[in-house]
């Protein structure tokens, strides 16, 4: 392994670790609310379910966390604007947040990861490269 595979490879690692903890109350508290998954998706932010909710709100501070763990250094503006986007609609709109930098790709890797661990669809995040 070249220098930069291994320090992507235990960063990458560290960032996994940390969002197991991370994700770990989430789950639970998901699971608690059971019964606000079956509740019909709504379209606007306010007719929201209380899943597409937690969805966000787990989301939300995911990205926050992960960057405070991996740095906004190498992050492109586009893509942190992108998700800010996101989530500033309740995660309801469809953006392109298309992850260009490594910074980015780790930041999208962790977002799903945390997300996915929470018991989203991996559909749910905005990570498209549409053009």
């Amino acid at each position: 392994m070249t220098g930069h595979a291994t320090t992507t490879g235990h960063a990458i690692f560290r960032l996994g670790l940390a969002l197991v903890c991370l994700t770990a109350g989430v789950v639970s508290m998901t699971m608690l609310n059971a019964q606000a998954w079956a509740q019909e998706a709504g379209t606007t932010v306010e007719g929201r379910s209380d899943w597409q909710r937690t969805k966000c709100e787990v989301y939300a501070r995911a990205l926050g966390d992960i960057l405070d763990h991996v740095g906004h250094d190498g992050a492109s503006d586009r893509f942190l604007a992108r998700n800010r986007e996101f989530i500033d609609s309740g995660c309801l709109a469809d953006v392109d947040a298309c992850p260009e930098t490594d910074t980015d790709i780790e930041v999208a890797n962790g977002l799903t990861i945390a997300t996915m661990n929470a018991g989203a669809a991996s559909s749910f995040s905005p990570f498209r490269c549409r053009g």
